[in-house]
C-alpha cells in the first residue's frame, strides 16, 4: 500500500465507523425540508458576505483546462445596426459533454490554488459547488415548476455538491425543439457580439479588427473563463465557481478583489405589453439577480431581442437595485426570503449529510408538487469526488 493510500485510509472512516444514529436523519419527515409557509423566511435578512475571488481558470476551444486567465474577455457595446443573434448558427460548436457540468474541474482549481498558497485554510469551507447550483437553491422558494436533483458527498467536514443529469435537464439544457435550440444559441451569440479580447481603451476606431471579427467569430461553448470565490451566508461558509462573461476594465492583481469589475450578459424578449413586464420581473430578474448577487457581479447588461433574434436595445441593471424593482408588486419575489431560505436550508443540510466518506453520496431532490426538498443517502456509489482529489493531500483538509 502506498504512503498516500495509507494516509487516506487513516483519515477516512470505514463502513463500521458510520454512526448508528445519524443526526436528524432517521425518519422520512426529518429528511425533508419544507418550502412553505414562506412567511417563516421573512424577518431580518441573513448576512451575505462580499464574495472574494481566490483564483480563476479557463477552458480553451477544445475544452482543455488552464489555471490562468487566457479566455478572459472585456465588454464593448454591440453594434445594434448589425446584431442578428441567428447569424453563424450553422457553425455553432457545442461542448461534447452532455448534461450538467461535473464539479471535478472546480476541485482541480481549488487543489491547484491550495498547493500554492501559504494559507493552509484557503479552501476550508462548509459547501463547495458551482454558482448555478446555489442559484437554484436561492430561487427555490419561488420555483413552481422546475425540478432539480443534486448529488452530494461529505469529506473532511465539507459538502461537495454537483447537479445530476435528469430527463428534465436533458430536455431543457440545450432545447428540445429546433426553435428552442436556436434560442439557446442566441444567448451565446450575444456574448460574442458584446466582448473583445483586449482592453476597451485600446479600441480607437469602429473598424478595429476586434470589432469586425467578433461578428463572424464561431460561437464555441467549450470556451469559458471562470472565477472561484469564497463567501458566507449566515454561518455557512461557501466556495463557488462561476463562468464570468466579461470585465468592464483591466483585472486588478490580487489581493485586490476583481469581482466588482465583472459583468453578466443576458438576453430577453423585448417587452411590449404588461404580461411581458410581469414575466420579465417575476422570472427573469429573479434568476438574473441570484446569479450575479451570489458571485458579487455588480452589473448585468441585457440585450432585448425581437422574435427573430435581432437585438433592439441594450439595458444595464445594477444587481443590488433589482430587488427594489419588484418590491411590493403583486405576485413577485422577495430577496430577503430567498437568502433566509438558503441560509436555513444550508444549516439543515449540514445536520442531514453526516456520513464522512469520499466514496459515498447523498441525493438532494426538489420534485413536483414542489413542496419540500428531500435528501436520501445512496451508500457507496455516485461519489461527487474523483480519485485524484482523494490523493491530493493539500485539498479537503
Amino acid at each position: 500500500m502506498s504512503q498516500s493510500n495509507k494516509a487516506l485510509k487513516r483519515a477516512l472512516p470505514n463502513v463500521t465507523d458510520y454512526p448508528q444514529k445519524r443526526t436528524k436523519a432517521d425518519t422520512q419527515d426529518q429528511n425533508q425540508f419544507s418550502i412553505h409557509p414562506l412567511a417563516r423566511f421573512n424577518g431580518p435578512c441573513s448576512t451575505y458576505k462580499q464574495p472574494v475571488e481566490i483564483m480563476s481558470f479557463s477552458y480553451d476551444n477544445e475544452r482543455n483546462l488552464h489555471m490562468d486567465d487566457r479566455e478572459l474577455k472585456y465588454y464593448y457595446p454591440p453594434d445594434l445596426k448589425n446584431c442578428d443573434l441567428s447569424h453563424g448558427y450553422e457553425t455553432f460548436v457545442q461542448r461534447e459533454q452532455s448534461g450538467p457540468e461535473p464539479i471535478h474541474s472546480l476541485l482541480d482549481a481549488l487543489a491547484h490554488t491550495q498547493k500554492r498558497s501559504a494559507d493552509k485554510n484557503l479552501v476550508q469551507t462548509d459547501l463547495v459547488s458551482w454558482r448555478g447550483i446555489f442559484t437554484k437553491i436561492l430561487c427555490t422558494p419561488y420555483n413552481r415548476n422546475e425540478p432539480w436533483e443534486l448529488g452530494a458527498t461529505l469529506w473532511n467536514n465539507t459538502i461537495f455538491i454537483e447537479e445530476h443529469d435528469t430527463d428534465y435537464t436533458k430536455e431543457h439544457s440545450s432545447g428540445s425543439t429546433p426553435r428552442q435550440k436556436l434560442m439557446c444559441y442566441w444567448g451565446y451569440k450575444f456574448e460574442n457580439l458584446c466582448t473583445i479580447s483586449k482592453l476597451p481603451s485600446e479600441i480607437t476606431s469602429s473598424d478595429d479588427p476586434e470589432l469586425i471579427n467578433r461578428k463572424t467569430t464561431i460561437v464555441n461553448t467549450n470556451v469559458q473563463y471562470c472565477s472561484v470565490a469564497k463567501t458566507s451566508l449566515g454561518n455557512n461558509k461557501l466556495i463557488m465557481g462561476a463562468e464570468v462573461d466579461c470585465l468592464c476594465d483591466a483585472k486588478p492583481k490580487r489581493p485586490v478583489n476583481p469581482v466588482e469589475k465583472y459583468i453578466e450578459l443576458k438576453t430577453s424578449k423585448v417587452i411590449e405589453k404588461d404580461k411581458d413586464t410581469f414575466n420579465f420581473e417575476r422570472y427573469k430578474l429573479l434568476k438574473f439577480w441570484a446569479q450575479s448577487f451570489l458571485i458579487g457581479i455588480p452589473k448585468i447588461i441585457v440585450g432585448f431581442r425581437d422574435n427573430e433574434g435581432c437585438v433592439i436595445k441594450v439595458q444595464e441593471f445594477k444587481t443590488m437595485d433589482i430587488p427594489k424593482i419588484v418590491k411590493g408588486k403583486n405576485g413577485m419575489w422577495n430577496a430577503t426570503v430567498c437568502l433566509n431560505f438558503a441560509n436555513q436550508f444550508f444549516e439543515w443540510l449540514k445536520t442531514v449529510i453526516v456520513i464522512n466518506d469520499p466514496n459515498s453520496s447523498y441525493t438532494i431532490s426538489f420534485q413536483a408538487p414542489f413542496k419540500d426538498i428531500k435528501v436520501e443517502f445512496m451508500g457507496k456509489k455516485n461519489s461527487v469526488l474523483a480519485e485524484r482529489h482523494l490523493d491530493n493531500s493539500n485539498f479537503g483538509q
